[in-house]
């Protein structure tokens, strides 16, 4: 064989094993981005239920504290009622 040919052959297998490690890392690397992805959709999703937790506690803050005003008030008719009672 030729050198010039054997080097021709040599240069397209080695052509050829760089282009399939290329190809291989490509896909590697296609999946990462994919699985990256993924993760951060899940972690944006995962946030939006944190602001939701969040508004719903608010909400909730303000119930207990409307209910805490009305038990005061609950509190001070009875006070007045059963001091009237012992007043009579």
């Amino acid at each position: 064989m030729d050198t010039p040919i054997a080097l021709s052959i040599g240069s397209m297998i080695g052509l050829v094993g760089m282009f399939y490690t290329w190809h291989k890392d490509s896909k590697d690397t296609a999946r990462q981005i994919q699985k990256l992805e993924t993760e951060v959709e899940q972690l944006k999703e995962h946030k939006q239920d944190i602001r939701d937790l969040k508004e719903e506690i608010g909400d909730m803050k303000v119930e207990v504290s409307n209910i805490k005003q009305t038990l005061a008030r609950v509190d001070t008719n009875i006070s007045h009622i059963m001091a009237h009672n012992h007043q009579t």
